[in-house]
């Protein structure tokens, strides 16, 4: 009788520990279920953020991007894009905070280094801002845009060597990216590589070839090589582009007076009439880096 007592009581108390498993299990699975829904939920309220900033509905988004958040403490992400959406507001101490917490959150995820990077730049910041790029960089390398911040802020305070190995990275990286190839032929042109120069320019403007600004830069470039051919070409059709644009008559008058043809010059010049202050200013820039390239060019030669 004793022993029968005994049976059934370790089976009751097997059956007990049995059930309290099987219940600790479903609570377990039903807490991963409520979790999983949350951060769907999280999430799509982040995708509704996005779609509220790309409305222009800053507020709103703002909004939405505090309710992932509060779902989702957890997620350096979320509360990049609720920086983002701060600076866009203008609210500058939320954003550094929001950034701030993201990279404490998840010091390998590159999108909060990248923004606080750009706000550190705005603060003239830019040691700040430059370690921040390193790290995104580090943590994807072969992302272009990063490597260009990082080139960026290098040539912003003079670093232009630095910033030059950066911006050949990101060319090769993205090589069918016109800007790109435009700003390491700008980067050529100041620290006095003009041959570099014209081949980056000509490149930026064969993958953009509407784009006046780029044509004229290479059509400069082109006149401060001796190159008056390819300067003139450049500059035509700069201004088939904007026929309205004074100073590209002007810089294109400059092309034909380098090429002899004085009187196409003289009539381009009448026509183009009385600058303004700032159509002054980007004649004389332009100007002024031809001739400093030139210069550069034939001491190099």
């Amino acid at each position: 009788m004793v022993i029968e007592i005994e049976v059934g009581d370790r089976y009751e108390r097997e059956r007990a520990l049995r059930h309290d498993r099987e219940m600790r299990a479903e609570d377990e699975q039903r807490r991963h279920e409520d979790m999983a829904l949350q951060a769907r939920t999280a999430y799509l309220r982040m995708r509704l953020g996005d779609f509220y900033i790309s409305a222009g509905k800053i507020g709103r988004a703002i909004g939405e991007y505090r309710r992932a958040v509060k779902m989702d403490q957890g997620n350096a992400l979320f509360r990049t894009r609720l920086g983002d959406s701060y600076l866009l507001k203008g609210m500058l101490e939320q954003a550094m905070a929001s950034y701030r917490k993201a990279v404490k959150l998840d010091p390998a995820l590159p999108e909060p280094r990248v923004s606080l990077g750009d706000l550190y730049r705005r603060f003239c910041m830019n040691a700040q801002a430059l370690e921040q790029y390193r790290i995104a960089v580090k943590s994807e390398p072969n992302r272009a845009y990063y490597r260009f911040k990082l080139a960026d802020t290098y040539q912003s305070i003079g670093h232009l060597e630095a910033a030059l190995e950066e911006l050949l990275k990101t060319v090769a990286l993205a090589p069918s990216e016109a800007y790109y190839h435009f700003r390491l032929g700008d980067l050529y042109l100041r620290l006095g590589r003009l041959t570099e120069a014209v081949e980056e320019l000509l490149a930026a403007t064969r993958i953009a070839p509407f784009d006046s600004y780029y044509l004229v830069r290479y059509g400069v470039a082109c006149l401060a090589a001796g190159r008056v051919v390819q300067a003139v070409d450049a500059l035509r059709a700069a201004l088939e582009a904007e026929p309205r644009n004074r100073c590209y008559l002007v810089l294109l008058a400059d092309a034909y007076a380098e090429a002899g043809l004085e009187d196409e010059a003289g009539r381009l010049l009448e026509k183009a009439g009385e600058l303004d202050s700032y159509e002054i200013e980007f004649v004389g820039r332009r100007r002024l880096e031809a001739n400093r390239a030139a210069a550069g060019y034939a001491g190099a030669v």
